[in-house]
Order: C-alpha cells, then structure tokens, then sequence
C-alpha cells in the first residue's frame, strides 16, 4: 500500500492591490462551537439583563442591581463585538510609502493604526499561544479592540511589542514578514531573522 503526499495547503490570508498599496488580508480566528455558544449565552444574558432592568425601573432602587446592571453592560457588549468580530472582521496590513499602515474593520467600522517604518525593528515571525497540558490556553482575542498580546507576526516599535496577523501560524506569519519586508526599510529585519528566512527557502 503505498502512501500519497499531505496536500500543500494555501495560507489563509489573501493580498490584493487597492488604490496603489499592496495590502496584505488576514481574516478572523472563525469557531463554529465558540459561535454557537456565544449565540446561546448571548440569548439567556440578554433575557436576563432586560428582566433586572425591568425590575430596577419598577421597584425602589436597589444599588446592587445598577451595578450589576453595569457589569451586564460590559458582558453584552463584549460579546456583540466578538461575535462581529469573527463574522466580519478582517485585519489589513499594507506599506504607506516606507510606514506600516495597521486597520482592524468589522461591520462598517474601521480602526486604523499608522507604525514610522523606521522605528521598527526585529520583524519576524512569531508563534501563537496553542493549548497545552498544564491547563493554559491560547488567549481569545480581539484585535478590533486593541491591546493585541499575539499573533503569527511580531515586531518591535520603541519600548513595545507589537503583535499582527492574529490566528494565523508561525509559517504564514513568515510569509508574511518576507512580503513586509519588501516594502519596510532594511532596518525591520535583524540579521537572526534574515538568516532564518534565508535558511527557509524564501
């Protein structure tokens, strides 16, 4: 019996040319489990929320409830951005002149962050937080919001690490570093990450 090969499988981001500007566009982390359940909680939260809310317009005020009302807020809100998020969302990457222009759009919003191609360094590709035995897990994230702490691309911008590409691996992340790296400054790249990328092949 003889064995076939593993199918050579695309990266999950595509590229295209707008208004001049290459860009580079990475999609959502998408789980049709996560989804479903948030979907769910989402129901039972709402219905729960209204029924305080009712209960605090019709009765004396109970402090306890307002502030619990307060924490519902938040719940609800995190989890409608979550759920857009991962329907919609997409992060766009492209070079603007020698800068690295960032922009995180769902549902008709759009953040957009603007990186001085200058004053980044060690470019590189980065792994994501995976699950493991000892009962850690990759963190869910919300690049839309902000505050990104991974992503399969990594870079250094002053005092901070700056992390893009959120859900995809460390091998789509390097394609993506050796496709930046064509429209950065030279200085982007440290000589490590150069030897590696040579050493891949690309």
């Amino acid at each position: 019996m003889s064995l076939q090969y593993e199918e050579i499988k695309a990266p999950r981001f595509r590229t295209e040319t707008v208004d001049g500007y290459d860009q580079i566009i990475v999609p959502p982390q998408r789980n049709a489990f996560v989804m479903l359940f948030l979907l769910v909680w989402l129901c039972g939260w709402t219905i729960g929320g209204a029924t305080a809310m009712h209960n605090l317009l019709s009765r004396p005020f109970q402090p306890f409830l307002a502030f619990w009302l307060c924490g519902w807020l938040l719940g609800e809100g995190f989890v409608l951005v979550s759920l857009g998020w991962m329907s919609t969302g997409a992060e766009i990457l492209r070079s603007v002149g020698s800068d690295l222009e960032v922009s995180y759009c769902m549902l008709g919003f759009t953040r957009s962050k603007l990186y001085r191609g200058t004053a980044i360094s060690d470019l590189s590709a980065s792994a994501s937080p995976v699950f493991s035995l000892n009962g850690r897990y990759g963190q869910m994230s919300l690049p839309f919001l902000g505050g990104n702490k991974t992503g399969s691309v990594k870079f250094t911008y002053g005092a901070r690490a700056i992390y893009l590409a959120v859900g995809l691996d460390e091998a789509e992340g390097q394609l993506i570093v050796e496709r930046l790296s064509k429209k950065l400054p030279a200085t982007v790249r440290t000589a490590s990450s150069a030897e590696v990328a040579r050493g891949s092949g690309f």
